[in-house]
Formats: structure tokens, C-alpha cells, sequence
């Protein structure tokens, strides 16, 4: 006799009633809990076999359920993607309280990120399975470079005198993105990390920062 799926199995969808007897109570709680049930997925299962099916027999609902909500498995990756670097957003923010000099604040922020995330299960765990294209789309979307700006930059400096306003910021943000991304997407070897990573941004990003504001031409973000 055959064993009924488990969650998380890739099986066909669990039997019995759907959301564990507890469906949700609107449309933005039945996307929370999916993307919940899909980073427990990828947890389990690993991002390159976690399906809509898997995500579905976690929950106990059919894959026509999950279609309402997520046109495809890259739309739900890229959903937990960004609930990961919402969470990762208040921790560089914790990091860098107190910070005013924008030089530094610049430079630890980076260099936070830069440290820590190879040792973040769940960005991890998708950047190892291949699935970084998602991340990187999300990374310097419009939505997370404003939530960046506001979380880590907005009211921490007196940015208008060094002749930014809030396109520039915008463009240092995009940058501060583009350049973590390449420092964990493709590390340098040796590693640089500790006082030698905050020495060489210091010494690169330093002098854009308290240029960037003032300087014209085409906008990144």
C-alpha cells in the first residue's frame, strides 16, 4: 500500500481539509503563510526542489489554491526574497545606530551586509540553489531601494549639505546594493572582512559619498 505525500514531499496535494483546517482570513494572510510555507520548503527540501507542489502539500491546499496567489515558483521565491532582506534591512539598521558621519555610516552598513549574509540560512540557502537571479531582481527593485534609503540613510545624516536630495540617495543606495552584491555573489579570494573591508570601502566609496550628491548625469535608480 502506498504512503500518503508529506509535506514538503513534491507529492500530490495532502488530503483532508485545506490550510489545516485553518483557512486564512484574507488574500494579503493566505500570501504571508505561503511564503512562510515555501521558506520552510526551502529550508527542508533546498530552493532547486521546492515546486508549487511542495509548497502546497505543506500547506494542505490543491496548486490551483496557490495560483490564485503566485503566478509561478519564481514569483513565490521572489516573495521570500524579499521578506528575507526586509528582515536583514532592520538588522544593518540596528547595526549602524548612532552613526551620523556619512562616510561611516556608508561604510558599515556595507560592511555589515557584506559579513554577514554568507552566514544567513535562507539568503544562503538560495544563492547556493541557483536562485541569486531572483534575488538580484529584487535587490535594486524600486520598493527595496526606498525601504533602504528610508531604513539606513533617511534622518541619520544632514544629507542636503553635502547637496543630495533624494534621487542622489536613491543612486548611492542602488550603488551600495550593486556593490554587496558583487562583494557575496562573487567574493574576493582571499576574503576581505574586518578592518581591511571598512579600509578598502573607505578608500573606494568615501569620496562618492561626499561627492555622489553634488555630481551631475544620468540617475540609477
Amino acid at each position: 500500500m502506498m504512503s500518503s505525500p508529506t509535506a514538503c514531499s513534491g507529492g500530490e496535494p495532502m488530503a483532508g481539509p485545506g490550510w489545516g483546517g485553518s483557512p486564512p482570513g484574507n488574500e494579503e494572510e493566505a500570501r504571508r503563510r505561503i511564503v512562510a510555507a515555501t521558506a520552510a520548503c526551502v529550508r527542508r527540501l533546498g530552493a532547486s526542489a521546492t515546486t508549487m507542489q511542495a509548497v502546497a502539500d505543506e500547506l494542505g491546499i490543491t496548486r490551483r489554491t496557490m495560483y490564485r496567489y503566485f503566478p509561478s515558483v519564481e514569483a513565490l521565491f521572489a516573495a521570500v526574497g524579499l521578506a528575507a532582506l526586509t528582515d536583514f534591512r532592520g538588522r544593518v539598521d540596528e547595526a549602524t545606530a548612532g552613526i551620523t558621519d556619512a562616510v561611516t555610516l556608508v561604510v558599515e552598513s556595507l560592511a555589515f551586509a557584506i559579513e554577514v549574509v554568507p552566514d544567513e540560512p535562507m539568503l544562503q540557502l538560495l544563492i547556493n540553489a541557483g536562485r541569486s537571479d531572483l534575488y538580484v531582481a529584487q535587490l535594486v527593485s524600486r520598493d527595496v531601494v526606498t525601504m533602504c534609503r528610508q531604513a539606513v540613510l533617511d534622518g541619520r545624516v544632514d544629507w542636503a549639505v553635502l547637496g543630495y536630495d533624494e534621487a542622489a540617495l536613491d543612486d548611492l543606495v542602488t550603488l551600495m546594493l550593486r556593490l554587496f552584491h558583487s562583494f557575496v555573489f562573487v567574493p574576493p579570494d582571499p576574503p576581505l572582512l574586518g578592518t581591511d573591508l571598512r579600509t578598502w570601502l573607505r578608500q573606494w566609496i568615501g569620496p562618492a559619498v561626499l561627492s555622489g550628491g553634488q555630481v551631475g548625469g544620468p540617475r540609477l535608480a
